[in-house]
């Protein structure tokens, strides 16, 4: 399950891939970017929507890893307790 899982995801992520890539390439005007406090020089749309995927994607795995390493955490500590309960459990049982 694990692995079909795996590669639904890969297969969705390369599909959104080569959907940027084509979108992109078809975007190929000079355009410089104005952020708040500074501009960005000049570059064809094609690199910024390539830039702007990509670093959408890292973001998400980037949160995704936090939130994957909490639950591995926090089920390691419920399986310590659940190991600790079961050796009373079985010390419990032997009189």
């Amino acid at each position: 399950m694990k692995l079909l899982k795996a590669a639904v995801f890969f297969a969705i992520s390369l599909v959104a891939l080569v959907v940027g890539v084509l979108f992109s390439s078809r975007n190929s005007q000079a355009v410089s970017l104005d952020l708040i406090f500074f501009q960005l020089p000049p570059l064809s749309m094609a690199i910024w929507l390539l830039l702007s995927l990509a670093t959408g994607m890292l973001l998400c795995a980037f949160i995704y890893s936090f939130i994957t390493f909490k639950l591995k955490r926090h089920n390691g500590q419920l399986q310590r307790q659940l190991s600790k309960l079961n050796a009373t459990q079985s010390n419990q049982k032997i009189p």
